[in-house]
């Protein structure tokens, strides 16, 4: 009988050195070392006990994310559930990252318009370049 390890997943974003994306995906909130290691993410954000159970909550339902951004460090944390399919992993994945562009929108004063769709795009390709297909 094999005994499998399963290990929650994490991936980073560059963004030329004036941001930073860490995203944390597959991961099981029932499991102690999980939970663990997403509540020091979220405290890392600066979330407090309260917000990171209510997130917790949220993410223990299937095709949920959640984006958190803080500008002292300039970075986003994005948390992303199970999924029920690929593109429904991805749909959560995007919507994440365009909160995330926003973040860096608005801590840069950039223009809201051609500006946020070419960080949406670039963030997309790299997050697709990372993270390839994922396992849901």
């Amino acid at each position: 009988m094999a005994i499998l390890f399963r290990f929650m997943k994490t991936a980073y974003i560059d963004v030329d050195g004036y941001w930073g994306i860490a995203i944390c995906y597959d991961y099981d909130v029932s499991n102690q070392e999980d939970e663990h290691t997403l509540w020091g993410y979220m405290r890392s954000f600066g979330m407090k006990e309260r917000s990171i159970n209510k997130a917790l909550n949220i993410l223990s339902n299937y095709n949920t994310g959640m984006c958190v951004s803080n500008n002292d460090v300039r970075m986003s944390g994005i948390f992303i559930s199970k999924a029920t399919s690929s593109s429904e992993w991805w749909s959560s994945c995007l919507h994440e990252l365009r909160h995330s562009a926003q973040a860096i929108i608005d801590y840069y004063g950039a223009d809201w318009n051609e500006d946020d769709a070419y960080l949406t795009g670039f963030l997309t390709k790299r997050a697709v370049e990372i993270l390839g297909k994922p396992c849901f």
